[in-house]
C-alpha cells in the first residue's frame, strides 16, 4: 500500500466518531467488543482507518479477476439470463442472473506484510445484460479476521450526490461477465465508490451466524486452485467469534436451543433462512449438506423459536457470538436489551 494511503486512514482515525451504546452503562459486566462501543462513520476511507487495525486494509477490488457464480439449467450452463427461478439454483431472492463473480483476497497490513487469520471477500453482483445497460450492478466486500472474529462490511453506493454507481467503473466481458477495477483504498475516490453500512441498516439481519452468507447459488464458483472448495470463505463452528467493527450495536443474537442438531456445526441463522424462504430457496433442500432435509424438525423448532421469541419457547434462549474480547453465551431473557442489542447488556449465562 503506498505512503499516501497509510497516512490518509491514519488520519482519517481522527474523524471517528465514538458514542456510547445503549443501554451497556446500566450493566456494569456487560462487554463491548473491541473495548469501546462504535458507531459506523459516514466515509469508507473513516471506515477503513477503523478497521484497519483489525483486518487490516481493504483490497483493490478487480471484478474481471473473480471466479464467475455459473449459472446452470438442467445441469447445463448457460451465458444468458434464464430468467427468474429458471435455473437450477437461483440466488436467494430467486434471481438467475449471468455475470456475477467472486474473489478471495488474502489479508495484508498497511506495510503489506501478509495477515495470515484475515480474509476478504467480494461479490460483483450482476442483475443480467438487459438491466446493467440500465446502470444497475453492485459490488460488495467484506473482510474478517477468523481468529478474533472482527468484521467489516463495505458496499458501493447508489450513485446519489457526489457518490459514483458501481456501474462506471463496470463493464460486460464478451462472456456476459463483470468485470472492471474500482478505486482501492489508495485512491482518492474510493469515498465515491465505496461506503460503509448507512444508518439503520444492519448487514447482519443477513450475515447473522457469520460474516460469508453462503448458498447453492453462490458456492457454485470454486478456488481455481481447489475446485472442490467455494471461493467464499467457510469455517463451520458454533463457537467461532464474530463481531463488527463500527456495528457494536447491532443485534447479534440467534435462538439456541440445547441438543438442537443444527447447532451442531454452527449459530442458527434464522433470519437469513426466512429470506432464503421467501425467495423460494428451500433450506431443506441443501442442508445439512451430506443428509438434506434430515434435520428438519431441529431446524423447524429453531424458526418456531426465532418466530414466536425465547421469552415463549420453553428450552430456547438468545445467544450472541464471542469476539472482540467477550464471551458470548446465553442472554438471560430479561437483559436482552431489546431490539438491536449486540453484546449482552445484563448477566450473561454460561456459554454455549
Amino acid at each position: 500500500m503506498e505512503l499516501r494511503a497509510i497516512s490518509r486512514l491514519a488520519g482519517a482515525t481522527t474523524l471517528l466518531a465514538v458514542v456510547a451504546q445503549p443501554g451497556a452503562a446500566a450493566a456494569e459486566d456487560a462487554c463491548i467488543p473491541g473495548g469501546k462501543a462504535q458507531t459506523m462513520p459516514e466515509t469508507a476511507s473513516e471506515y477503513a482507518a477503523m478497521c484497519l487495525p483489525h483486518v487490516g486494509v481493504p483490497p483493490t477490488v478487480d471484478c474481471g479477476a473473480g471466479v464467475r457464480i455459473p449459472i446452470h439449467v438442467d445441469g447445463v450452463e448457460v451465458f444468458e439470463s434464464p430468467g427468474y427461478r429458471q435455473c437450477d439454483t437461483p440466488d436467494f431472492k430467486g434471481n438467475c442472473n449471468v455475470g456475477s463473480r467472486i474473489g478471495r483476497v488474502q489479508g495484508k497490513a498497511a506495510d503489506g506484510s501478509p495477515l495470515d487469520d484475515v480474509v476478504w471477500a467480494y461479490l460483483c453482483r450482476s442483475a443480467g445484460r438487459d438491466l446493467f445497460e440500465k446502470g444497475i450492478a453492485s459490488v460488495q466486500m467484506i473482510g474478517h479476521n477468523k481468529t478474533t472474529g472482527a468484521t467489516c462490511f463495505f458496499e458501493s453506493p447508489d450513485g446519489k450526490g457526489d457518490l459514483i454507481q458501481a456501474r462506471e467503473y463496470l463493464h460486460m466481458d464478451e462472456r456476459g461477465l463483470l468485470a472492471g477495477e474500482l478505486p482501492g483504498p489508495d485512491d482518492e475516490d474510493f469515498d465515491k465508490a465505496f461506503i460503509p453500512p448507512p444508518p439503520g441498516v444492519q448487514c447482519v439481519q443477513c450475515h447473522q451466524n457469520n460474516a460469508f452468507l453462503h448458498d447453492p447459488w453462490i458456492d457454485g464458483a470454486k478456488l481455481p486452485s481447489n475446485p472442490s472448495e467455494p471461493v467464499l470463505p467457510g469455517w463451520v463452528d458454533p463457537e467461532a467469534p464474530y463481531w463488527v467493527v463500527g456495528g457494536t450495536h447491532w443485534d447479534m443474537r440467534t435462538p439456541y436451543i440445547e441438543g438442537n442438531a443444527c447447532l451442531d456445526c454452527h449459530r442458527a441463522p434464522t433470519r437469513t433462512a426466512r429470506l432464503f424462504e421467501a425467495g423460494q430457496v428451500h433450506v431443506n433442500e441443501f442442508m445439512p449438506p451430506r443428509r438434506p432435509g434430515s434435520l428438519k424438525a431441529d431446524y423447524a423448532a429453531l424458526l418456531a423459536c426465532h418466530d414466536n421469541g425465547p421469552e415463549n419457547t420453553p428450552g430456547c434462549d438468545w445467544v450472541v457470538p464471542p469476539g472482540g474480547g467477550c464471551p458470548g453465551g446465553i442472554v438471560a431473557g430479561a437483559d436482552q436489551g431489546g431490539e438491536g442489542a449486540r453484546v449482552p447488556t445484563g448477566r450473561v449465562k454460561e456459554g454455549n
